[in-house]
């Protein structure tokens, strides 16, 4: 069946060329100028026309060109303060972390040297410690050595044991200045 629709459609063909060429066709070409010849397109081709149409169409499609430009314009200018907002931003954001990075190598600084002052306070603690540990075997020595007088028995101490404490810091009282008595004006002498 596709033989004969094959074989008609190449006889159709023929046969329309045959009729296209002529005198009539002249004639036909010589009244319309403007009119194109049309073809059959063939497998595998594509015919394209291009249509010269002088009335309010191009005039339409121009306008809808401007509009289109005009959008994109806006677009362009809508991405372009997108742009430099997010620029801003940015510029904002790496000062935020300029100063916390300096706060952070700030609060590093002061915990290594308080952390040197603390081991400082602790070494001398612990000499204190010793030095206080000393006195009071020196005392204890010094106390059992030292004569009693003789109407009194001595009292014998059981040894504690040294329990480390913490250093009581003793406050000493400044004397003050001795001030005069205050004249008392309204008694007569």
């Amino acid at each position: 069946m596709q033989d004969d629709h094959q074989v008609t459609e190449d006889a159709l063909r023929q046969a329309l060329s045959r009729l296209g060429s002529g005198r009539s066709q002249n004639a036909r070409h010589a009244q319309q100028p403007q009119e194109r010849r049309r073809r059959f397109v063939r497998d595998g081709q594509v015919v394209v026309e291009h249509q010269n149409s002088r009335n309010a169409a191009p005039r339409v499609a121009i306008q809808d060109d401007q509009d289109e430009i005009e959008r994109l314009k806006q677009s362009v200018k809508r991405e372009q303060r997108r742009c430099e907002e997010s620029e801003r931003h940015l510029g904002e954001a790496r000062a935020q972390i300029k100063v916390l990075e300096t706060r952070a190598a700030h609060t590093r600084i002061q915990v290594t040297e308080l952390s040197k002052e603390l081991r400082e306070h602790q070494d001398i603690i612990q000499t204190l410690k010793a030095q206080v540990h000393q006195a009071r075997e020196l005392a204890a020595t010094a106390a059992q050595r030292s004569p009693r007088p003789v109407g009194r028995p001595r009292k014998e101490r059981p040894e504690q044991p040294v329990i480390d404490e913490a250093p009581v810091s003793v406050s000493v009282p400044v004397k003050a200045k001795a001030e005069p008595e205050p004249v008392q004006w309204w008694l007569k002498g």
